[in-house]
């Protein structure tokens, strides 16, 4: 009886410890632990209290930052300027739109540098003087080289490669996604843990990529990142869009939708909307059709709007019957986010409710990047 007693006293001690080690916020139901975050600041919010642990990630993640959405806008100087990099963020409310931008600081040991994906908290960037690759973390300010690639890339110049950042939520590792157009196209995935211990031991991993990917006439972009697993690239002049699973590590082509016949004059442009995959097609120079990707496995889209270009909007942002560019969209789906093709000074957010389009309140330079957040919708 004794040694039994002596078993429950320790077990009920160990889950007290247990308990005091986790905090009392594992006690507390996730609308108040909810109404408790939201008194943060959404910096702290998106960049360290979201990695606590899986139930804050996916309350701040799936709830709190549902109306949000945030770029980042990098102007590189050239050799002899100073890179500026600043963080803005769009958060939705009953007024409308908010926008609230403020600039980081990415010093490292590797000099400048150029943004080419974000996923988490981590940065993927080229060197821009050797075209090595590193990744940089937003929270712990450490960076690291990443061991050389083993294809052909360019040094990672747009039309020759595409570099993607991707998590794998179910083993709790980023991957970094590099595709050779070829012909004939090559890929390879390089995986980190948040330690960023890199060793001699670590090597580019082949993957098999697509067997056909139509008459490709122009280049390859970086791919557009959907729930920081499912990368999209387009494949230009072709009624396909070359697609990778990047956890289970596999390529398969899409057929465009909307499509009775392909033409070289067809105008589409991708963008990630409420986790999903979206591309808006030009049918007329007054009518862009909206298609989601609503089930990447079984390649189902589904028809969502139209949105009607005014006179008054086409002569402002709509310059020669192109298509304007969308950035991305605020989670809830209301808002589109577009730049202007050529070279502006701002951006405009499409309402999709409404169906009215503003410029928004806040100055670009012509020639500052965009590159937007791709957060992972589950954390292990």
């Amino acid at each position: 009886m004794k040694t039994a007693t002596k078993r429950c006293r320790k077990h009920d001690e160990s889950k007290m410890v247990s308990r005091n080690k986790n905090g009392c916020f594992t006690l507390l139901p996730d609308d108040l632990i909810m109404d408790i975050l939201q008194k943060l600041p959404s910096d702290i919010l998106r960049y360290k209290t979201r990695f606590v642990c899986k139930q804050w990630f996916n309350i701040i993640t799936n709830i709190i930052l549902l109306d949000h959405a945030s770029l980042i806008l990098e102007t590189n100087g050239g050799p002899f300027g100073c890179q500026k990099v600043r963080l803005m963020d769009l958060q939705e409310d009953n007024e409308g739109l908010k926008m609230k931008d403020q600039y980081i600081n990415i010093d490292t040991p590797y000099n400048k540098g150029t943004i080419k994906a974000w996923c988490n908290e981590y940065l993927l960037m080229t060197h821009l003087y050797n075209g090595c690759l590193y990744v940089f973390n937003l929270i712990t300010k450490v960076a690291s080289y990443l061991p050389s690639c083993t294809l052909p890339c360019g040094r990672h110049f747009a039309g020759k490669s595409g570099l993607g950042l991707s998590y794998d939520g179910f083993k709790g590792v980023y991957k970094v996604v590099h595709v050779s157009m070829g012909p004939p196209i090559q890929c390879e995935i390089l995986i980190f843990n948040d330690n960023l211990s890199f060793n001699g031991c670590v090597r580019w991993k082949k993957i098999d990529g697509p067997c056909y990917t139509g008459q490709r006439k122009f280049y390859w972009d970086d791919p557009v990142s959907v729930q920081g697993r499912y990368f999209h690239w387009d494949v230009h002049s072709c009624k396909y869009l070359v697609s990778m699973d990047t956890v289970k590590e596999r390529f398969r082509q899409t057929r465009l939708p909307g499509l009775k016949y392909f033409s070289t004059n067809n105008q589409y442009c991708f963008v990630e909307m409420c986790g999903f995959l979206t591309i808006l097609f030009k049918d007329s120079p007054e009518i862009i059709n909206v298609w989601m990707l609503k089930d990447f496995q079984k390649t189902k889209w589904k028809k969502l709007h139209s949105i009607a270009i005014t006179s008054s909007v086409r002569s402002s942002i709509y310059p020669g019957n192109s298509l304007p560019v969308p950035i991305t969209s605020v989670k809830s789906g209301r808002y589109l986010i577009f730049r202007k093709p050529v070279c502006d000074s701002g951006l405009y957010s499409y309402d999709l409710k409404d169906k009215v389009m503003k410029r928004l309140d806040i100055v670009i330079a012509p020639m500052e990047r965009c590159v937007v957040q791709t957060a992972a919708t589950s954390f292990s």
